[in-house]
């Protein structure tokens, strides 16, 4: 099989995936390791990916917090993984606030965790902006929730179909990666099953980072020894 259509089916499997369960289960699913996938009975075993084409990237956009810092995402994701909220309407906020506790928490006992929330808005002219920015201001006293609140000012389609979100009707929870790729999500209000997928995904991903900066950091000692810059 050639590669190109190799990378193809891999590319369109995690969204079949998604239709074909229940909105419960789809955060189960896209939870498995990659090496779960792979040996699964879901007749995919025989091909060989990498970790990196299996994964999606989070797309390129710009965006302001509500302290009026500008942000390039993903790239200025400040953990090693961070976990994304986001929202496009003001009825979310529901949504995102039964998160948020378990949200705090995990931040506290991981360091190299970081937790934003996006709220997701159409294009709008610079006097909608301001207005719906002072709003959301006003609304959200606490500096702290002000840094981590970056709205989005886009055209939704393309960034829709690059997160492969089908619609708008619930809040979307996704884990980035440093290097922005995404390793876990879900989907509404949390329960009991995307609490239990977010800790281990978590766990998975900053121990994955931690072996990474220990190789290295490794090479870098060789090298230093081997006389190598």
């Amino acid at each position: 099989m050639k590669k190109g259509l190799r990378l193809a089916l891999f590319l369109a499997f995690p969204s079949a995936i998604g239709l074909m369960l229940p909105a419960d289960s789809q955060a189960d699913a896209i939870d498995q390791p990659i090496e779960d996938v792979q040996n699964s009975d879901l007749g995919v075993g025989s091909l060989t990916v990498t970790e990196e084409e299996l994964l999606p990237l989070f797309p390129q956009v710009e965006g302001a917090n509500l302290e009026k810092r500008n942000f390039r995402l993903p790239a200025d994701f400040e953990g090693e993984a961070n976990l994304v909220f986001i929202a496009f309407r003001r009825l979310h906020q529901a949504e995102f606030e039964t998160w948020l506790p378990f949200a705090k928490e995990l931040v506290e006992s991981h360091r190299g965790l970081r937790f934003y929330q996006l709220p997701t808005i159409s294009i709008r002219g610079g006097m909608a902006r301001y207005f719906i920015n002072e709003g959301m201001r006003r609304s959200i006293p606490d500096p702290k929730a002000r840094e981590v609140t970056i709205t989005l000012y886009l055209e939704k389609e393309p960034f829709l179909q690059a997160l492969d979100i089908p619609d708008e009707e619930s809040i979307h929870v996704l884990l980035v990666g440093k290097e922005g790729r995404i390793h876990w999500r879900a989907q509404g209000a949390l329960n009991e099953s995307s609490a239990a997928g977010l800790e281990r995904a978590v766990a998975r991903r900053l121990e994955a980072a931690s072996r990474q900066a220990s190789y290295e950091l490794a090479d870098l000692s060789l090298g230093a020894i081997g006389g190598f810059e």
